[in-house]
């Protein structure tokens, strides 16, 4: 299965969350602070929106959770110009990687694993 994250950084968190959660009726299913981060994962059908701040220095990617990063790393083969982030494991926990979509975006590929 593959799930759609929006990830957006924000410089004023309990306004956003109250927005999203309130204002639009969205469900917290996930929240931490850590490391001078604080973030929600707000639940969207098959989708997530995720905020976090402090605001990051580059824009936030689309990202995709994925069962097996490694398989979808290998299928796709991106380029040297492609690739962002090579797999490896985040801060928080989640093995993934970045490349570079068609319209420049940067995109995710993760999982929880």
């Amino acid at each position: 299965m593959t799930r759609l994250w929006l990830p957006f950084t924000v410089a004023d968190l309990p306004t956003a969350v109250t927005f999203y959660r309130d204002r639009l009726g969205l469900p917290v299913v996930d929240g931490w602070r850590r490391d001078g981060e604080e973030g929600v994962v707000l639940g969207a059908e098959s989708a997530f929106i995720e905020l976090v701040t402090p605001e990051a220095p580059r824009p936030a990617p689309i990202a995709f959770e994925v069962s097996d990063v490694d398989a979808i790393f290998a299928r796709m083969r991106p380029s040297t110009e492609e690739l962002v982030a090579a797999p490896h494991r985040y801060p928080r926990g989640h093995h993934g990687f970045e490349v570079r979509g068609p319209a420049g975006a940067t995109v995710m590929v993760w999982s929880e694993r």
